[in-house]
């Protein structure tokens, strides 16, 4: 009887840390999806600006213009542009 309640023991703290898993892998799963647009969004920018170099526009690469693109790809970039052509 003993082994029985040893096995449930480790059989109970194995699915506890199954499940601890799973419950902390979706915030880490945001950050990293976060951080995968935040540099897909830096490589924009970087490639805006050498092709804006013949139209002299230039978009400084801040936390704002990383996060804007990083966040709305192709048309948060547009939208930097649009405003440094307006502004």
């Amino acid at each position: 009887m003993n082994y029985l309640s040893e096995i449930g023991l480790i059989a109970a703290l194995i699915l506890l840390v199954f499940v601890g898993i799973k419950i902390l892998s979706a915030p880490i799963k945001g950050i990293l999806k976060f951080l995968l647009h935040a540099g897909s969004g830096i490589l924009i920018l970087i490639v805006v600006n050498i092709i804006s170099g013949f139209f002299n526009v230039y978009i400084p690469i801040t936390w704002g213009s990383i996060i804007v693109s990083g966040l709305a790809g192709l048309p948060g970039v547009a939208l930097i542009i649009l405003l440094k052509l307006l502004l």
